[in-house]
């Protein structure tokens, strides 16, 4: 005798045996249509490689040029917002429109943060206090318009020569902070 409880137990039997015969059409509907390329799945975002010659890029900073940077060349970098830049002449500018130029063998410069970094043989030449500066590298943040110098650093004055271990330079207040070791040589000093 064939009770409901039977019956219940009968559609998955009934699955389960004709399986072999719904299981091609159902599998064909249920494919993605198109195919599949494996390649696909690899391929990179859209990226910007690109390499510009005489470059020149301009910083603003509270409706006041700030700073211009000039490259023989630039190219884009690993990151998406850096261009590598070669042979770097920068002109950073002081509340009253004095310049200090900085050059460089190369540079990084990042669009994103606005910070500037220069990399072998840069000389930054402030005329106006008759001052230059060597060092081998250098960040500069416009944002918050400071110079620093992590490494060896050698400042050149009219009558004095200093070096030290590194250097942090305020654009706006124009202070300069040496550390590190310091070495400080004076000429026509006479003692007290």
């Amino acid at each position: 005798m064939i009770n409901q409880r039977n019956i219940i137990w009968l559609i998955p039997l009934a699955l389960l045996i004709t399986f072999p015969l719904w299981r091609l059409p159902l599998g064909a509907f249920l494919t993605p249509r198109g195919g599949y390329d494996p390649a696909y799945a690899n391929l990179d975002a859209d990226t910007h490689n690109f390499t510009m010659d005489k470059v020149r890029i301009q910083q603003i900073h509270s409706g006041k040029k700030s700073a211009e940077i000039r490259a023989e060349s630039a190219r884009t970098g690993d990151k998406p917002d850096e261009y590598i830049m070669t042979k770097v002449d920068t002109d950073v500018y002081d509340n009253d429109g004095e310049i200090t130029n900085i050059t460089a063998d190369r540079g990084i410069y990042n669009v994103e943060t606005k910070q500037l970094t220069l990399i072998d043989n840069v000389v930054i030449l402030k005329s106006k206090d008759q001052q230059s500066l060597y060092t081998d590298l250098l960040y500069y943040d416009d944002e918050k318009r400071t110079v620093w110098c992590p490494g060896p650093t050698r400042m050149v004055a009219e009558d004095a020569e200093i070096r030290g271990g590194n250097l942090r330079y305020e654009v706006e207040s124009g202070q300069y902070e040496i550390g590190g070791r310091v070495h400080c040589l004076i000429e026509g000093f006479s003692q007290p």
